[in-house]
């Protein structure tokens, strides 16, 4: 049989019948057709023969006001098709999902718009279960959400999922024939396995889509469940993300599955900061078991620095104190630098509260001074008295220089130099008696006691670098004229006309061959004794000529230059008088009228030209009849 349109056109595939066809009858969507021992009905809409009855000796088929008549010789019969949804059901009923679709969307001409869509989500809803439970994950994912499905449907099948709080009851008439996923698996827990995981997969794509409006606590409290009873790894991405599990369900499951630290998390997403550490300080200390992370403790110490709790941070301080002081301050050194600024947590109060661990009370003070660089005299003292006791400590116990000796020297000793706040003398009080001689020099440098400092660097430690070395930073940021002076002051120290050690002499012609630029070449040659030759300073005096040669060619320089920015400004200032005088033969002078013989002249404001001598004359006059005024007055 072929179907054509109006047009003769066949747009679907034949129908395959016997070669004895006595007629054939319409009843959408199928084809009924009779012949000599059968009536077969087809369907329109996949060419499929749907079934077979026997009828012999038929001799019409014909269908009138949508019924199929048949008739032999003996009778009339009338044949009447199953409404479309008992047939849809039984499709389903049997699983044969695809032919049940087929059949329902070809069925929407003959229902109604409305009724058609509530019909064919509730088909496509059960073709979705059906996938579900032969396993056909894929499958049923897209049923469900062509479906419009309430995803509480599926949630149920669980046991426990749902929260106790839901009071979501199932479809009636029911979606499918299982009681729970122990049912639908028969026990298997392989299959078990994999409705859960497909479960977890499905909830978390719809959990962020339409699908879940009304439905979040629901879902995200099943999702939570799943990943903690699974061991999921995306269980801690849940809870540190935006969700909506119900605290009382998912606290409970959490507690059972021994899930502590998600279960922190789950009562700091839910304001309750107190709670959360009470759990962690618990599982670090051992008192409960969770391996969720080995860095808790540091994870704690993070949690305290973000919190703006105060009353929190300063109860779980000592805790963090004494199990490690070095990490434990970062609670109060990496504080967001906002809050810092405020000052929300007195400075004070954290040095006091230090005070019982020296290593956390030096960190926290090189965070104030160094990395802050708060300008408080208390707070620069205070950590480097703290530095110059540990460095007495350590060297009371061994007389060589460990490693952390060294340290703490270079760290003391580059606090002295770059620091102007510390009480210089308190410190020195502090070093009197000491072998810390470098830091006895810096102290009396910062005292502008020169001499002392570079007496100690060549006399005791006989450290001559480091005498040149505190020449140069003592006179960071100051004059020529003040780093020479401490260059001459260590040369006198080397030339001490009581100090005849041969060391000291060629640590001054060092620093005199070294260091040219920075001696007045005329003070030093007063200075060194006459037995020197000038083979030996030849250095210097090389040097000493070559910044002379150098001083008076830059000087020289200078002076052509501001004689020639000089004449641009003269020339500037004559082009701003205004425009040029002409002087001719036939021009007279203003005062004598005579005209001018030679290019000289003078000119008034008023714009008038003069001969000079007539101006020096009226100048002359005009001084001599003030002075003869003034002296009539007199009489």
């Amino acid at each position: 049989g072929m179907f054509a349109t109006v047009d003769g056109i066949s747009q679907r595939a034949p129908v395959h019948w016997s070669e004895n066809v006595i007629g054939a009858a319409l009843c959408f969507p199928y084809v009924v057709a009779l012949d000599d021992e059968f009536i077969t009905v087809h369907s329109m809409l996949d060419q499929q023969q749907k079934q077979t009855l026997p009828f012999k000796e038929g001799h019409i088929l014909q269908d009138f006001e949508g019924k199929v008549i048949v008739a032999t010789n003996k009778g009339v019969y009338i044949l009447v098709p199953l409404p479309l949804e008992k047939q849809i059901q039984d499709l389903l009923a049997s699983h044969r999902v695809e032919e049940a679709l087929v059949l329902a969307k070809g069925a929407r001409r003959n229902i109604p718009k409305e009724k058609f869509q509530v019909m064919y989500k509730r088909i496509l809803q059960q073709a979705g279960f059906i996938q579900f439970a032969q396993l056909q994950f894929l499958e049923a994912k897209e049923l469900f959400r062509s479906g419009q499905l309430d995803v509480r449907e599926l949630i149920s099948l669980y046991p426990f999922l749902l929260p106790t709080s839901s009071s979501f009851i199932r479809s009636h008439p029911p979606l499918h024939e299982y009681a729970d996923l122990n049912q639908l698996t028969q026990g298997d827990q392989e299959k078990m396995t994999k409705c859960k995981r497909f479960l977890m997969s499905y909830l978390n794509e719809v959990r962020s889509t339409e699908v879940a409006n009304g439905y979040k606590e629901d879902i995200d409290t099943a999702l939570l469940k799943l990943y903690a009873e699974s061991n999921h790894e995306s269980l801690l991405d849940l809870l540190v993300s935006e969700n909506f599990c119900l605290l009382t369900d998912s606290a409970a499951w959490l507690e059972k599955h021994k899930k502590y630290f998600a279960l922190g998390l789950l009562y700091h997403y839910n304001g309750q900061d107190a709670t959360a550490l009470q759990l962690w300080v618990k599982i670090v200390d051992g008192d409960i078991q969770d391996s969720t992370r080995s860095d808790l403790y540091e994870y704690i110490v993070d949690f305290l620095t973000f919190c703006s709790d105060q009353d929190l941070v300063w109860k779980y301080s000592e805790w963090v104190l004494q199990k490690n002081e070095e990490v434990g301050v970062q609670i109060f050194t990496k504080r967001p630098l906002e809050e810092q600024e405020k000052n929300n947590i007195n400075q004070d109060d954290i040095i006091s509260c230090l005070n019982k661990y020296p290593k956390a009370r030096v960190k926290y003070l090189e965070h104030l001074v160094l990395d802050r660089k708060i300008e408080k005299e208390k707070y620069h003292t205070h950590l480097a008295v703290l530095y110059l006791e540990a460095v007495l400590q350590l060297k009371s116990m061994t007389t060589d220089n460990s490693t952390e000796t060294t340290e703490l020297l270079f760290k003391l000793r580059s606090l002295l130099q770059k620091s102007d706040l510390y009480r210089i003398h308190f410190i020195l009080d502090k070093i009197q008696g000491t072998d810390l001689h470098m830091e006895s020099a810096i102290l009396y440098g910062k005292l502008e006691e020169h001499e002392k400092a570079l007496h100690i660097l060549v006399h005791k430690l006989k450290d001559f670098h480091a005498a040149e070395e505190y020449c140069i930073w003592n006179s960071e940021n100051r004059d020529v004229q003040y780093r020479r002076r401490l260059f001459h002051m260590l040369l006198s120290v080397y030339l001490n006309p009581g100090t005849s050690d041969c060391a000291l002499v060629m640590a001054a012609v060092d620093l005199l061959n070294s260091h040219a630029a920075e001696f007045d070449a005329a003070l030093v040659l007063q200075l060194v004794p006459d037995s020197w030759s000038v083979q030996l300073l030849s250095p210097f005096l090389a040097g000493a000529v070559r910044q002379s040669v150098h001083t008076r060619r830059m000087t020289q320089t200078a002076l052509g230059l501001a004689q020639a920015e000089n004449l641009i400004y003269k020339y500037e200032k004559v082009k701003q008088k205004g425009t040029p005088i002409l002087l001719s033969d036939k021009k007279v002078c203003q005062l004598c009228q005579n005209p001018f013989s030679k290019p000289v002249f003078v000119r008034y404001p008023n714009g008038g030209v003069v001969h000079t001598h007539c101006a020096a004359n009226r100048h002359l006059n005009s001084n001599m009849t003030h002075h003869s005024s003034s002296s009539s007055n007199q009489t």
